[in-house]
């Protein structure tokens, strides 16, 4: 799906500036920051990520820090990555940072995929279940204790960035626009070669039966959305996207639908994503 408008301009931090080989803020419309995951990521296959379809009715300028597999802990770490927080706050001594128009994030996503893995079998997320088991819904696959510890820990996190920008001096007012992301579809369907697939394997290993595979998926997918929904920071919006995509039919091996692998949709998907996200960002931030 194309979106219409002004394609945003997306730099690296160290890209900003007022020189001859610098990009200045000054130039477009809206300068906004984003951070996260591979949704967001310059890492991500061949370019293909959210930010790249986004596009405004103004000329605007996104300043990315986001890394592939970034997790939220990441996000909030910032002794181990500055940029993020050095943008917002302005570092030390307040000198560094730029205010802003928005300030994008693209997290839970991989925290939710690394609380399932096959590498932790049943430590985690995921109940292993006796051979030949027929669970009778998705809750009976998850720990509950352990789910309440993860949704603490999405909960602190968010609420860490929250904050970081509420005491900034620049971005005290700045708008955090958070998503809820997609149904996925466990399938073999890997990002690249050694790079996934995900899902389908953490369920095999927890011995989850097939007929459940997608259900849980779902289950998953709309409790992390739960949480995003309702943590309740006057200064962070949600980017409801939750059945915006196609899925990809099960088994597929690679580009199906709006996916193109796994986890992550194709440039059709984050086309369709990228209009739910203008609509709800101009909603908040265009005079």
């Amino acid at each position: 799906m194309a979106t219409l408008g002004k394609p945003v301009v997306i730099v690296r931090p160290e890209q900003l500036g007022f020189g001859e080989r610098s990009v200045s803020p000054s130039d477009f419309g809206w300068h906004m920051l984003a951070e996260g995951d591979s949704w967001f990521s310059f890492g991500a296959l061949l370019g293909n990520n959210l930010l790249n379809r986004l596009a405004f009715t103004r000329s605007t300028l996104v300043t990315n820090t986001a890394r592939p597999s970034d997790t939220l802990a990441h996000v909030v770490e910032w002794w181990r990555d500055p940029a993020f927080a050095t943008l917002i706050a302005g570092g030390r001594r307040g000198r560094q940072g730029w205010a802003f128009d928005a300030i994008l994030l693209s997290g839970g996503g991989n925290d939710l995929i690394d609380a399932i893995s096959d590498r932790l079998v049943d430590q985690q997320l995921l109940r292993r279940l006796p051979p030949r088991s027929d669970p009778a819904s998705p809750a009976d696959c998850i720990h509950p204790e352990a789910w309440a510890a993860f949704e603490a820990y999405l909960r602190t996190n968010f609420a860490m960035v929250s904050q970081l920008a509420a005491g900034s001096a620049q971005n005290a007012d700045t708008p955090i626009f958070v998503h809820t992301y997609d149904y996925p579809t466990p399938n073999d369907a890997p990002a690249a070669p050694g790079r996934g697939p995900w899902l389908l394997p953490a369920l095999e290993a927890h011995r989850i039966p097939e007929p459940m595979h997608q259900a849980l998926a779902d289950h998953l997918i709309e409790r992390l959305a739960g949480v995003v929904r309702t943590l309740g920071h006057a200064n962070v919006h949600v980017i409801d996207t939750l059945g915006t995509l196609t899925r990809a039919a099960a088994g597929a091996n690679g580009d199906s639908n709006d996916w193109l692998n796994e986890i992550h949709p194709n440039s059709q998907g984050y086309g369709k994503l990228a209009s739910v996200w203008r609509a709800a960002i101009e909603d908040v931030i265009a005079p």
